[in-house]
């Protein structure tokens, strides 16, 4: 007689198999996230940037990674260099009773960081700009003895609500200063080891002392605020990896390090302004590091098995994908990265060869004709319209040559272009009627 019992010295190997490749997987898996993780960081450092980021976790050029671990070098272990990932409230800096202080104190979660900081935050060239309640916890905070140095090119109208809350304004430069070296100081403490700076700024900063200028234009200023200090730069890129890298900008570091050396307490980048927000979860914390990765690499090879094997297939179902994004807003990106980039000359030779396409059609010339072409054709015209579109078709084709172009050239040829585009419409519809017109009248003597 045979028995049906399994053999107990079997199970063991077949357990012991399949614990051995389990572990094996874990291990594959593991050094597979960290070489490609750390293959990631390599490769970020050579490839060219789509845009521009100030963040100090950004190994490239427009990074802050090398001013992070240059502070950290310099400051340790006598003061913290952290980033800031934490909304502002955190700071310590609204406006409550010591009373209100304490029982909100004590009701935070054992995992989230003391409330009240002391030290120096920095803040370079935010993604987004600061909401105005942000900027009155960070005020707050610097009115309590802190420190804050800001960086910004303030292009945008919102991106200047911390320097309208400071008493400060800006102003255009003309022309902008692209790597100049600032007037020669002696009387500042900070220029310890230095005596110019090599700095690119596109506004001049009004209000608080003056610690740097170009040709007399204040770039850098310094500013009391209650007990704390502020130092607002018109320059975003004065310590970012591309300039720490050569040995011509390190004057700009040198500077920044004087100034954080007058102040105490520990030092942090701010990374919230750049989109990065940390969570008091403690699986959040441990799952958006390697952790995480070697876990999503697992779940997903599992997920490929179990559908593998119940593997199914149907009628085919056409999905229709709505647009998730209007076209006002589709307008408002563009034009925000254009004006970020300072691509002035990319943003007009696009509208102009839209206009000159239907200048071309109008004037029934190739479009791959010479601007003297375009320029002959519309002095044939010997007209005032022709003449006005002559004048600015000339222009707009300097233009796209200019580096230097304002903002007020750019909004002007623009506008001028939106006005030939309109009267070409125009005269092109009225001809197509006449010639309707025409045809009706012929037909009908006939």
């Amino acid at each position: 007689m045979s028995a049906n019992i399994s053999n107990p010295k079997t199970n063991t190997n077949l357990k012991r198999e399949l614990l051995l490749q389990v572990i094996a997987l874990l291990v594959v898996c593991g050094l597979l996230v960290y070489a490609s993780v750390s293959s990631d960081k390599q490769l970020n450092k050579i490839m060219p940037e789509t845009r521009s980021w100030a963040s100090s976790t950004n190994l490239r050029p427009s990074g802050m990674s090398a001013c992070f671990e240059l502070l950290q070098k310099v400051f340790s272990p006598e003061r913290q260099v952290k980033t800031w990932e934490l909304p502002y409230r955190i700071l310590g800096g609204s406006k409550k009773s010591e009373q209100e202080r304490q029982n909100s104190a004590s009701k935070l979660s054992a995992l989230q960081p003391t409330p009240l900081v002391h030290g120096v935050l920095i803040v370079v060239s935010p993604d987004q700009s600061l909401a105005n309640f942000e900027v009155e916890e960070i005020l707050s905070w610097v009115e309590r003895g802190n420190y804050l140095i800001y960086l910004d090119s303030f292009v945008l109208r919102t991106s200047r609500r911390l320097l309208d809350k400071a008493t400060m304004t800006v102003k255009q430069l003309e022309p902008p200063a692209t790597n100049k070296k600032t007037d020669p100081r002696f009387d500042v403490p900070f220029y310890d080891h230095l005596r110019q700076l090599t700095v690119s700024a596109d506004h001049s900063i009004k209000g608080g002392r003056k610690i740097a200028t170009v040709d007399g234009a204040c770039v850098i200023a310094e500013k009391d605020y209650g007990k704390g200090k502020i130092l607002i730069a018109s320059c975003p890129s004065l310590i970012s990896n591309r300039q720490i890298n050569q040995s011509q900008y390190w004057s700009n570091f040198q500077f920044i390090y004087n100034w954080i050396a007058t102040t105490d307490g520990d030092i942090y980048f701010d990374e919230r302004c750049h989109g990065l927000s940390q969570g008091i979860n403690v699986f959040y914390y441990f799952l958006r590091g390697p952790a995480g990765c070697v876990l999503a690499q697992i779940a997903l090879i599992l997920l490929v098995a179990v559908l593998s094997t119940n593997q199914r297939f149907g009628a085919i179902t056409p999905i229709k994908v709505s647009r998730q994004i209007s076209n006002l807003e589709h307008i408002n990106g563009l034009s925000n990265t254009y004006m970020r980039a300072r691509a002035k000359q990319a943003v007009i030779e696009i509208i102009w060869q839209n206009a000159r396409l239907k200048l071309c059609k109008f004037l029934q010339i190739s479009p791959h004709e010479s601007n003297q072409r375009l320029q002959e054709e519309l002095k044939a015209n010997s007209s005032e319209q022709t003449s006005a579109m002559a004048i600015i078709a000339d222009q707009c084709e300097k233009a796209i040559s200019n580096k230097d172009l304002s903002d007020d050239q750019l909004i002007e040829l623009v506008e001028s272009c939106d006005k030939i585009s309109q009267r070409v419409d125009k005269q092109m519809t009225s001809k197509q009627l006449n010639r309707g017109q025409d045809a009706a009248t012929s037909s009908t003597d006939r």
